[in-house]
């Protein structure tokens, strides 16, 4: 009888000690804040190995980090090739100077700066679990939104991107993502939602109002000085802004115009930087018509002819030299239009491989060294043609979740795709017309997470309803599990 109380005690002493660990583990499984370390890590983990390797790892990032060692030798903002002199606008400005600081920390070491850059984008990529897990919560939900979270720390390409480019990929995912949780977040005024709405109006009698919009637009430039190419959807989500906080009866053209001037602001020293040193109106980037050029002339037979950059090509080095880099680019967007009009007919052609390969990297598995040094091709657009698929499919399924109004999250009914269609539709238009990459996708990445997540969980659920249906029992035994579940999730919270 004593042996059996105190078999009882013992269990009931097993059960008190583990049972707060678990409570522990799961709501730490719960935080984004795991997430960020364990994505953090893993990147980290992947970067040993690549290093551990036999050499067939190396990064791959010339023209920043030529202008980055340029800069922090003190020669200003220039040389993006080699055997290239003066001032530059070749790339935008924030990611060198990035790197330029590593230069500077690391006693001009470039072995050192390469890891320096992994570690940087690895930090960004890490960092943008924080909104998708916002991004995801405010649409769909918190079981979504983990998901989602999660998804991205193991999401393959989130891994790799930013350890094979010392480039910007990494940190305009980041970016992006944060701005359009902003966008989605800002207009608190909706009248489905009377608390946000006090709240909103308290906040707007304080003088602090504008600072938010203020740094909404600071947001905005920060992320054009990375890549220019998040501007094509600045007009878009403004004008969503607009439209939700009139339709909410609350004012919009203060603080959409205090958002605007803050983005002009921010970008005018730059802006004013370029036309001091090429008397020429270059608001970021410079590089357009080359990039325009060597995705349209006679050379290109899929994509693009990379072979033809100033990079690689002698001939266009010694005339970017000759001409100067302003008239050279001009130059380069001028025979790609003429090229154009004499052959639309390719155009359209090679638009079209380009829109291919941007959601399926059907020539990117060929091109991407690092892909091909895992022989790893043929997995890699499996894999980024199901991602682009799913990630379609749940823009469809949340479009029509928008207009019946049946969004789970903290939501402006009818109005939440906008950005979201945005994102998907508008920002790789340039990368169609010019030359394509899936990095260069990568700045959507995280949106097309959330919706591939969100597609992935509505089939389930679907799915799961016709087994229901078609067993009775299990449906029980399902509902029981369920609702267990449901009480532990409870309990611990």
């Amino acid at each position: 009888m004593i042996s059996g109380q105190a078999t009882s005690e013992q269990a009931a002493s097993t059960i008190d000690l583990s049972s707060p660990r678990e409570e522990i583990l799961q709501a730490a499984l719960r935080s984004p804040a795991t997430a960020v370390a364990v994505a953090l890590l893993l990147r980290l983990v992947f970067l040993y190995l690549a290093r551990a390797s036999s050499g067939n790892f190396f990064p791959v990032g010339q023209e920043a980090g030529n202008v980055a060692w340029s800069f922090a030798l003190g020669h200003g903002f220039s040389s993006p090739l080699i055997g290239m002199q003066g001032p530059t606008a070749w790339v935008a400005p924030v990611y060198p100077l990035l790197l330029a600081l590593g230069f500077k920390l690391l006693n001009m070491n470039p072995y050192r700066v390469v890891i320096f850059g992994q570690v940087l984008n690895s930090i960004f990529s890490a960092l943008t679990c924080w909104p998708i897990y916002l991004l995801a919560k405010k649409l769909f939900g918190s079981g979504i939104a983990l998901a989602s979270c999660w998804t991205w720390v193991l999401l393959p390409t989130a891994i790799l991107f930013p350890l094979e480019w010392i480039w910007d990929q990494s940190l305009s995912a980041l970016l992006l993502t944060a701005l359009i949780c902003a966008t989605l977040y800002l207009p608190v005024e909706a009248p489905s939602c009377p608390e946000a709405l006090e709240r909103g109006i308290r906040a707007a009698r304080h003088s602090h109002k504008g600072l938010i919009w203020a740094a909404y637009g600071i947001g905005w430039a920060f992320a054009l000085l990375t890549n220019p190419t998040i501007g094509l959807l600045l007009p878009v989500f403004l004008g969503w802004l607009a439209w939700q906080r009139r339709k909410s009866g609350a004012p919009w053209k203060g603080p959409i115009g205090i958002a605007v001037l803050a983005c002009i602001l921010g970008i005018v020293p730059w802006t004013a930087r370029n036309y001091a040193d090429f008397e020429h109106f270059v608001p970021i980037k410079s590089n357009f018509g080359l990039e325009f050029w060597l995705g349209n002339n006679p050379d290109v037979k899929i994509i693009w002819s990379w072979w033809r950059s100033p990079a690689s090509d002698a001939a266009e080095t010694a005339e970017l030299q000759r001409l100067g880099e302003i008239a050279f680019m001009q130059e380069k967007q001028r025979q790609a239009v003429a090229f154009i009009k004499a052959h639309p007919g390719i155009f359209l052609d090679s638009s079209f491989d380009r829109f291919v390969d941007t959601w399926t990297a059907l020539w990117d598995q060929h091109a991407d060294p690092w892909v091909t040094a895992l022989h790893a091709g043929a997995a890699y657009a499996s894999f980024c043609s199901i991602f682009s698929l799913l990630a379609l499919l749940g823009l469809l399924l949340a479009r029509r979740a928008d207009a019946l109004q049946t969004f789970p999250g903290e939501t402006i009914r009818g109005a939440n795709c906008a950005p979201l269609s945005a994102a998907m539709l508008l920002f790789p238009v340039t990368y169609y017309i010019t030359h394509s990459a899936m990095r260069y996708r990568h700045p959507i990445d995280p949106v097309m997470t959330v919706l591939a997540v969100y597609a992935a969980a509505r089939v389930h659920k679907r799915v799961a309803a016709k087994t229901e249906k078609r067993s009775p029992g299990m449906a029980a035994q399902s509902r029981r599990q369920r609702r267990a579940r449901s009480r532990r999730t409870v309990t611990t919270d």
